[in-house]
């Protein structure tokens, strides 16, 4: 009796164990895993506004072109001298900006273009300086140089680390500039300003990042470097109309400039 209640319960406990089993088994392929928030995807068409500040420097040069007469040949050196320069300009701007953004697996591409009101103002002074071969009169040179618009045409890659994304840009710039050169002459009574501007085309490297600070707003920082083209012309130096006397004696001067800037700038977009 013993032996088969020993039996019956052994072979119980087999069956429940074989029964459960399966059971067990389908629960376990039935839990899912745990669900993970996926971050939106950054491709979209986006606009916003920029603000920030640009430092930077301007490289001048002149040249006299004649005729000969005006000044003593052995003074033209220095007189060149003078107006050959390099000083630094700085300012603000701000504007705005109008981009789209397109993410390829954790690639993100770019393309933009934005427009600043730009306030880069320079300027350096030399003088009076005594002239080398008539040592009783002395000449000066005063430079200023200034920018009020800034543009960029760039495009950007980036790499997507969730919720921000560092990347690199360049691309196209256009700045209206301006150059002019003050000379003063106590020799012959001079004081004549020559000045020039042109909306000049450069070209413009950077990096920056990304942050999204919420589902459709972007917060930017960035760097750029900027080198345009260089630009000026000729302009007279004659005696001052009606003061001292030197006759109808005049010289040209052939000036230019090159503007080098750096920009560092914050940008809000939002993302359609």
């Amino acid at each position: 009796m013993k032996n088969y209640l020993k039996t019956y319960v052994a072979s119980a406990v087999a069956l429940l164990a074989v029964s459960a089993a399966p059971a067990t088994a389908a629960d376990m392929a039935m839990k899912a895993p745990p669900m993970v928030a996926q971050l939106p995807s950054w491709t979209g068409f986006y606009i916003g506004i920029n603000g920030g500040g640009a430092w930077g420097t301007t490289g001048t040069s002149a040249s006299d072109v004649g005729p000969d007469g005006f000044f003593a040949f052995a003074n033209i050196p220095a007189v060149v001298a003078g107006a050959t320069r390099s000083f630094d300009n700085s300012g603000g701007l701000a504007g705005g900006q109008i981009g789209y953004l397109f993410q390829s697996g954790k690639g993100i591409f770019g393309i933009e273009a934005s427009f600043d009101w730009a306030n880069f103002n320079g300027s350096t002074s030399n003088g009076p300086t005594v002239y080398p071969v008539t040592p009783g009169s002395t000449f000066a040179w005063n430079l200023h140089a200034s920018s009020d618009f800034l543009a960029t045409f760039t495009g950007r890659v980036g790499y997507d680390m969730g919720s921000w994304y560092p990347y690199v840009t360049g691309g196209a710039a256009v700045a209206h500039l301006k150059y002019s050169a003050n000379f003063i002459d106590t020799f012959y009574p001079t004081n004549v300003t020559n000045s020039f501007s042109k909306d000049a085309v450069g070209w413009v490297v950077g990096l920056g990042a990304e942050w999204r600070v919420a589902d459709h707003w972007m917060l930017r920082g960035e760097y750029l470097y900027m080198d345009f083209d260089s630009f000026g012309g000729n302009g007279t130096i004659a005696c001052t109309p009606g003061v001292g006397a030197c006759g109808a004696n005049t010289t040209t001067f052939n000036y230019s400039a090159k503007f080098r800037e750096n920009v560092g700038r914050l940008a809000l977009s939002y993302r359609f």
